[in-house]
């Protein structure tokens, strides 16, 4: 009985601290800060393969952006302006990683219909989102206006009863996974500009030579 007790205090433990860990709203995430390493999350791969973050970023420096889901519409201007700086990036050696709550399948789609260079990453258990520190929970009534007028399809984390997103972000890793760059806006239509993403990225790898 007391192991039971024990076991169960301790289950109950976590899920407390899993539940801080999801900003109250957009305004109050706390997100990894320059300088330290990224946590060792389990992403998913449009083709359903888990990978884990750290060694994702290990086989090249690597631009992380975190965004809310294709049925967003700044969302998507993002990702095509990412695909028109992607070549650029990629001269300056670095991988694009674009991550979001979507499933697997879904990002499968996206990738085709849209023919885009760099990795749609699912994050649909938004275990991501909250390690590194950008997940929060969203206003009951934002989130009924966005399924009803752009079909949107939001993700609720384990064990929670209110819809939970990801605040947009970037963040440019080097290859040991830590942080040389990052931009976390909790205003979603506001999106780092493409120049000064370029710009960070040029300094970043500059840094680390």
């Amino acid at each position: 009985m007391q192991k039971f007790i024990g076991a169960l205090m301790a289950l109950f433990t976590s899920v407390v601290i899993q539940a801080a860990d999801i900003a109250e709203n957009a305004e109050s995430v706390r997100p990894i800060l320059v300088g330290q390493t990224i946590p060792d999350v389990v992403f998913w791969q449009a083709d359903g393969k888990p990978v884990k973050a750290r060694a994702l970023a290990a086989t090249k420096p690597s631009i992380v952006v975190f965004y809310r889901g294709g049925w967003c519409p700044y969302c998507n201007t993002q990702l095509q302006q990412l695909k028109d700086i992607e070549p650029q990036l990629q001269a300056l050696g670095y991988q694009l990683i674009a991550v979001s709550p979507e499933l697997p399948d879904t990002l499968r789609t996206m990738e085709q219909e849209r023919k885009l260079g760099y990795q749609l990453i699912s994050d649909y258990r938004l275990e991501a989102a909250k390690a590194f520190g950008i997940a929060f929970r969203v206003d009951p009534a934002y989130a009924k206006m966005a399924e009803e007028k752009v079909n949107a399809k939001l993700q609720k984390y384990a064990g929670e009863t209110l819809y939970t997103l990801p605040v947009p972000a970037v963040f440019v890793l080097d290859t040991d996974g830590v942080v040389q760059f990052q931009y976390v806006n909790p205003n979603y239509r506001v999106r780092l500009h493409s120049e000064l993403l370029l710009t960070a990225a040029r300094l970043a790898r500059q840094a680390s030579k």
